[in-house]
Parts: structure tokens; sequence; C-alpha cells
């Protein structure tokens, strides 16, 4: 069923099961204008968001996503550090669910949202080479099958590329990217 013709709370009950609730009320209109001509553009690859923490990226990115979601498209969301964990859960003995299992929503989702890609690491620290891999391959899938992927990050794209590693950089270079140059909205500073 169209987003459209959902009732209203259902409507938020799929917002809410990507968006986190603390932006559940984020719209485009609300973005700076530049931000929404972004926004407006056709995406082939992906956005890059990039900037100070509390910066506006994750708000940003709800709005879009929102836009997204209500324009049909599967929408799926993750924090970087997050995924790599339940990746790494998959590891256990005792777990019943597989890599395949944590990884394959994220390859076939018509948009995906990755939140804080490479914050865990300071600056002029690199990624594991589990993170390096997972990320990589993550990219290339979704590539290969124009499907765009919406990263949030506190790093330019010449750090997170000393983070991870050429291969990154180079597909990251084809992203639209964008620096949210705002104070932090969650201090006033």
């Amino acid at each position: 069923m169209a987003f459209d013709l959902l009732p209203p709370d259902q409507q938020k009950l799929l917002l809410l099961s990507v968006i986190p609730e603390r932006y559940i009320t984020a719209e485009i209109e609300h973005l700076k204008p530049g931000l929404q001509k972004a926004f407006a553009q056709k995406i082939e690859n992906g956005i890059m968001l990039w900037g100070l923490v509390g910066s506006g990226k994750t708000y940003a990115m709800s709005a879009l996503a929102k836009k997204y979601m209500s324009e049909g498209f599967t929408v799926q969301r993750v924090h970087y550090e997050v995924f790599c964990l339940k990746l790494r859960d998959t590891f256990k003995p005792q777990s019943v669910s597989t890599e395949w299992d944590t990884i394959e929503p994220l390859f076939n989702c018509d948009r995906l949202f990755i939140e804080d890609v490479g914050v865990t690491k300071s600056l002029g620290r690199e990624e594991s080479d589990f993170s390096r891999k997972t990320f990589l391959v993550l990219l290339d899938i979704r590539m290969e099958h124009l499907r765009p992927t919406f990263i949030t990050t506190n790093k330019s794209l010449e750090n997170l590329g000393s983070s991870f590693d050429e291969r990154i950089k180079d597909r990251l270079r084809t992203f639209n990217i964008y620096q949210m140059k705002d104070k932090s909205r969650r201090t006033g500073n």
C-alpha cells in the first residue's frame, strides 16, 4: 500500500522503523536552501554529509529518509559501528544469525543511510581490516546495483580515506559531498 494511503498511525510506525524518534519531525523544508536543492537532485551513487558533532547531519538525513519513504522506496538506516558489532556477533558459536542475515537487507534496500562512518577512530588512526572490507563490500554491491547510499561522518573525504583506504575513498569521491558547517545544535555551542 502506498505510504500516503496508510492511516497516520501506520505512517508514523513505518517512519519510526527507520528514523529515530528524536528526528521524526525532520522535514526537507526545514533545511538550509542549499541542502534542499542538493536533496532535490537525482542522486546517482549517494550523498556524504560531513561536519562537526551536532551540526545537523542526522537531522538532514532523517528528513531525506522520510522523503524517500513517503515516495515508496524501501529505506534502511544503521549506525556503522552497530552494524559492525552485529556482524561480529554472528561469529559467536551460539549465534543463530549469519553474516548474510545481517548484511543482506542493507544490500537490497532502495536507499541505505549509514550514520557515523569512521567516527570511532581518531584522525590518523586506521579502521580495522574487518571494518574496511565490510564497508568496501557494502559500497561495491550497492553501487553495482545502482542503489544510492547516504553517509554521515565527522571526517572529510581525505580523513575518511586515511581511516579506511584509497579504494573506499575512490568510491566515496563519486558521491555528492556536502560539509555541514553549523555549530552544535545540541549544546548551543
